[in-house]
């Protein structure tokens, strides 16, 4: 079964959902699925606007769209998932933020775009989704140093929790409201550990390299703001 945000689940005329090993694309959008951007996620921080249905967006790891039916969707499989919304509805995104993507201010480099054009993100709210959690995430202490310079903004043990471990969700929480997003969601979901071992609840690379599995995080508008009719 997929997961869902309450926050999220309060904006009008759109829908999200968080995939999980059982569910890997959240059942509600599997008639839109086909109308997917194309892309290619490097671990980077490009974003891109998404103009149609199955938009061709290349090397990217962030979207954004005022379009309808159009489901915007990050694979993960340890890495950060976030879904965000204007409170409106009027205009979605969606951003993969791995150590590199979190690590390089994805979320920032998302949001000069949107506010290029308009966007006002104290109007905006966002879920940060399952990812593997501090409880599990062991890097080099050359890794959790730069981290842990990059961010001294966020306050002491907020990157790096307890030595060698990066807290990517805590991070990602922080940049949004930094950002001045009005409302943030995180849902406190351990890619690694979550569930039973025989029966775990996610796709989780480093739990198994081998098993090239992902689940999708997914959100879209599914009614014209305007008219209040669903796209056809």
């Amino acid at each position: 079964m997929h997961l869902l945000s309450d926050v999220l689940s309060s904006v009008p005329g759109v829908m999200h959902g968080f995939g999980t090993r059982t569910e890997p694309v959240p059942i509600p959008f599997m008639e839109m699925w086909p109308r997917k951007p194309l892309c290619k996620q490097v671990h980077g921080c490009n974003t891109v606007e998404v103009f149609s249905p199955a938009y061709d967006c290349g090397e990217a790891d962030g979207f954004y769209t005022g379009g309808v039916n159009i489901p915007l969707s990050i694979a993960t499989a340890d890495c950060v998932p976030i879904l965000l919304a204007r409170k409106s509805g009027e205009r979605i995104a969606a951003v993969h933020a791995g150590w590199r993507g979190t690590k390089s201010r994805i979320l920032r480099a998302l949001w000069e775009k949107l506010i290029r054009i308009g966007e006002d993100p104290s109007q905006w709210c966002a879920a940060v989704g399952p990812a593997i959690g501090p409880c599990c995430y062991e890097v080099s202490a050359e890794l959790a140093a730069a981290f842990e310079a990059e961010f001294s903004e966020a306050g002491t043990g907020v990157a790096v929790p307890k030595p060698r471990t990066l807290d990517l969700q805590a991070i990602n929480v922080f940049e949004l409201k930094a950002i001045g997003l009005g409302q943030v969601d995180l849902i406190r979901a351990c890619t690694k550990c979550s569930g039973e071992s025989e029966n775990p609840t996610f796709f989780s690379y480093r739990e198994n390299p081998r098993l090239a599995k992902r689940q999708y995080s997914v959100i879209a508008r599914t009614v014209a703001a305007s008219s209040g009719i669903p796209y056809l």
